[in-house]
């Protein structure tokens, strides 16, 4: 097939009811088609090949897959090897098994707003434009404009305390809403920092250099840096490490494994990574291989402590050329 086209994009779901549901976030995208129960591979490859199609980006319904049809993407892949697939699930529904999403390197899972805020929608809709175009998720994407971003350059481990109380700081409010975002805030910046610290320093071999809690120096080429914006609202946070350790294809596989066993294990690996998942509305990770690792995401005020519910998650790579 020839380049993907830019302008195009398929939507794939389950029947009408799944499509209306989803209604609300895809309605007004540029250049939407959406298909319900699509057929086996090879009729639809011929179909698509027919009407000369071939999408950037392809949004597939929860409702669809992976529990009704778990071969899907690894069709779609086949199909359209230059197109992004983005998997929407409904707040209201159960998380997808992060098994098959692992199995099948999905890289962008997104809750949609189970009723019509506006906001929410408007928010989502545009993250679903920086995908078509590859514009990887930022902080600065989650707060207003014009918000201000903090920023601490990490010289020695030591300093991890200080971040956190200026974090804190930063929270204002007496509200039971505001001291649980300090909570969460606190608790997500102390896995960020410990996972820029001595789980991304490994040698060529995989082997971590240095262990957990040890008290270090930070070479000016790893250059970590904490950044943080807080507009009243939405909690915006986000970690940098010079060392590019963590690969595309290992972040969904962490999520799942960890997801599998009923206690956290730390044989498993990417329990930090997990935990920082779970904790947030949304998790970005941005990756330039052997170079740079920038991890983070938002968490909102109103947000329930529900580390149940489904979470969504960006996976990016070339993180310097967006």
């Amino acid at each position: 097939m020839a380049a993907a086209d830019p302008h195009l994009i398929l939507a794939l779901f389950n029947d009408g009811a799944d499509a209306e549901a989803l209604r609300p976030l895809l309605n007004g995208l540029p250049g939407l088609l959406s298909i319900g129960n699509p057929p086996e591979k090879e009729l639809f490859a011929e179909k698509m090949s027919a009407l000369r199609l071939n999408p950037s980006l392809v949004i597939l319904s929860s409702r669809l897959y992976p529990e009704s049809r778990p071969e899907l993407v690894a069709g779609l892949k086949a199909i359209f090897p230059g197109a992004e697939i983005l998997l929407v699930t409904l707040a209201t529904d159960p998380l997808p098994p992060l098994e098959q999403l692992a199995a099948d390197r999905i890289r962008h899972l997104l809750v949609a707003p189970a009723d019509d805020e506006l906001a929410g929608i408007v928010s989502q809709r545009e993250a679903i434009l920086r995908l078509l175009v590859r514009a990887p998720w930022k902080l600065q994407d989650y707060v207003r404009p014009g918000c201000r971003i903090h920023e601490f350059p990490l010289v020695f481990s030591s300093q991890k305390e200080a971040l956190i109380a200026s974090l804190e700081k930063e929270i204002r409010g007496d509200s039971p809403e505001m001291e649980l975002l300090r909570q969460r805030a606190a608790l997500l910046a102390d896995e960020m920092v410990e996972n820029a610290l001595y789980g991304a320093p490994q040698c060529d071999k995989g082997k971590k250099l240095f262990c957990k809690g040890e008290d270090r120096v930070i070479d000016a080429d790893e250059k970590i840096f904490f950044r943080f914006a807080f507009d009243g609202e939405t909690l915006a946070m986000e970690i940098t490490d010079g060392w590019g350790t963590l690969r595309p294809e290992m972040v969904v596989d962490f999520l799942a494994r960890n997801q599998e066993g009923t206690e956290m294990d730390e044989e498993v690996g990417g329990r930090g990574l997990f935990i920082i998942w779970r904790f947030m509305d949304h998790l970005h990770v941005n990756i330039r291989p052997g170079a740079q690792t920038v991890l983070g995401g938002h968490l909102r005020a109103v947000s329930t402590l529900d580390c149940e519910g489904p979470r969504g998650f960006s996976i990016s790579t070339d993180y310097a050329r967006a």
